[in-house]
């Protein structure tokens, strides 16, 4: 690492110590740091200010200032060193540097005196590229977006079937001597709580699957795709489905099993409810066979499908491209979202009144 040791000069010349532990400060700063003397020649540059300006260190060094900035900064820089040799204080000011083979990038700067026994020597400059700084103001603005979206859906999706039962008990409290409307009235009743606890088990998936720490494991892949199938039983629908699946029995994967089986109970859970309707045909494939240095896993069905104009927002949060059968919107957002915390890959194909094809590859980890 580069080291500026302290040496006696002249007026126009530079006298400071910089120790080793301030040499590894400087160096692993996330800022660009230049140090110039009264003339303003570069005598220290860190190593990020090499990589934001794509230019050597040893090029820097002993260059003037003006090295860093484009030509159409030269009147700039000309008036900034004359309000530097003036003051006292630090300044800032919003600039470009230059870039070697690129454009030249917007940066804050910072400028203030260096000092040795009282009498200055030279300015240090801390610069920061403001593109980073817009970047990440951009994501956080996307994020906010994100945030307002998501509770609006979920004060919406709940406060909808609340809403539904206290609507109903109203209406039990006034009409409840008669059995049949009773029965009739607990049944939504029951559908709209069904509704509620749906989305709130898929938002607590949501929540949870971001800070869940689950192990990884080696597993057989049919064993564990049998056993979601099993979890099944009694489930709407599940009657009217044919399950083929066509697994070996020797397929392993190393990767996190509870997060496996959460995809695969979304995708199956999703063929069952957008089945076919009043059709006795109703078949969903499950396959898996060896893909690169993992697996590839298939959920086909024959069911309702999707358009294609609305298939690329089949995986957002709270997307329903199908009324017809309740659900809360979040399944397919859960399978993406945990799909990627696998470091897998997905794609999906659907047709209308054809089915939906859903591939998922997913490393061995």
């Amino acid at each position: 690492m580069e080291t500026i040791t302290k040496s006696q000069m002249s007026t126009n010349r530079f006298s400071f110590t910089y120790k080793d532990d301030a040499n590894v400060l400087l160096e692993d700063i996330s800022d660009m740091c230049i140090v110039v003397d009264n003339t303003f020649h570069i005598r220290y540059t860190n190593q990020k200010t090499s990589q934001v300006t794509k230019q050597k260190r040893e090029n820097l060094t002993g260059q003037h200032l003006q090295k860093l900035f484009p030509k159409k900064q030269a009147a700039f820089l000309s008036s900034l060193i004359d309000k530097l040799y003036f003051t006292d204080k630090v300044y800032n000011i919003a600039t470009f540097f230059k870039v070697i083979g690129q454009k030249s990038i917007p940066v804050s700067m910072s400028v203030s005196p260096f000092t040795d026994k009282d009498r200055r020597v030279g300015f240090f400059i801390i610069a920061r590229d403001t593109i980073e700084i817009d970047n990440i103001n951009n994501s956080l603005q996307e994020k906010n977006k994100e945030v307002e979206t998501f509770v609006y859906r979920v004060s919406h999706d709940l406060k909808g079937p609340l809403a539904s039962v206290r609507g109903l008990l109203e209406l039990v409290e006034r009409e409840g001597d008669d059995l049949n409307v009773l029965k009739h009235y607990m049944q939504l009743i029951k559908k709209s709580t069904q509704k509620l606890e749906t989305t709130l088990n898929g938002l607590l998936e949501i929540g949870l699957s971001g800070n869940r720490k689950t192990s990884q494991n080696t597993f057989p892949v049919r064993e564990c795709i049998d056993d979601v199938l099993r979890s099944f039983e009694g489930y709407p629908g599940i009657k009217d489905v044919i399950m083929l699946v066509s697994v070996n029995q020797d397929l392993q994967i190393h990767t996190e099993e509870k997060t496996f089986r959460s995809i695969l109970q979304n995708l199956i859970e999703n063929s069952i409810k957008y089945r076919k309707i009043k059709a006795d045909d109703s078949v969903v494939k499950i396959s898996a066979r060896i893909y690169k240095e993992g697996i590839k896993v298939k959920v086909k069905d024959n069911g309702q499908g999707m358009d294609k104009d609305i298939l690329h927002k089949a995986f957002d949060m709270f997307f329903r491209g199908n009324h017809s059968a309740e659900g809360s919107g979040l399944g397919l957002f859960i399978v993406k979202s945990n799909v990627q915390r696998l470091g897998g890959e997905l794609k999906v194909n659907s047709r209308v009144a054809h089915g939906t094809e859903t591939c998922i590859y997913l490393p061995d980890r």
